[in-house]
């Protein structure tokens, strides 16, 4: 026997919609409000004619949301605060003490390119149920092979999610964030 036509099969029946769309939205803006400043220059607008933080909104919810209604979360671990094509730092060691973060990566054993050897770090610490985030003052470029941070006060205490960005000396071109973890 030969099928003239299937039925589709009915969508499932998604409970209070609009409101968990609203709750997804709501909470990936209040994520990213704090580190404004880093995805203003980790998702410089492209061809595309897309804002930042559009860029940036729509990779969060695409990827990083978790739960459902009315428990619905970002996950820090899958949320990008930069996004590009620049290689990543493979970091060897990653310690606090305090309000002092030590990061550190070998540049000769890392397989730098000869034009990468000067590509600035971005070490970003956010304390998210506070709303806060610092990112290094001092320079660091990727042949320095460590980087410290101390943070501001009102962070000393908190736990921070931390995470790392590479960018070109231009600051035109970034690498997608690496998640480093949490840290109390």
């Amino acid at each position: 026997m030969k099928i003239l036509a299937k039925q589709k099969e009915s969508k499932a029946f998604v409970v209070n919609g609009t409101e968990t769309v609203r709750m997804k939205f709501t909470k990936a803006r209040k994520f990213l409000n704090p580190v404004n400043y880093i995805v203003q220059m980790g998702y410089k607008s492209r061809k595309n004619r897309k804002t930042p933080i559009g860029r940036a909104m729509s990779a969060i919810l695409q990827s990083a949301m978790i739960g459902t209604y009315p428990n619905i979360e970002v996950d820090p671990a899958k949320a990008k605060l930069s996004a590009g094509m620049k290689s990543a730092l493979k970091v060897y060691s990653l310690e606090r003490k305090g309000a002092d973060i030590a990061l550190s990566w070998n540049p000769v054993t890392d397989k730098v390119k000869r034009n990468e050897w000067d590509d600035g770090i971005i070490l970003c610490a956010y304390a998210i149920a506070h709303e806060l985030a610092a990112i290094n003052e001092e320079a660091a470029l990727r042949y320095d092979g460590k980087l410290q941070l101390r943070l501001p006060e009102g962070m000393e205490e908190l736990p921070v999610h931390l995470y790392l960005i590479v960018h070109d000396r231009d600051k035109a071109n970034f690498s997608d964030s690496q998640y480093l973890g949490l840290f109390a």
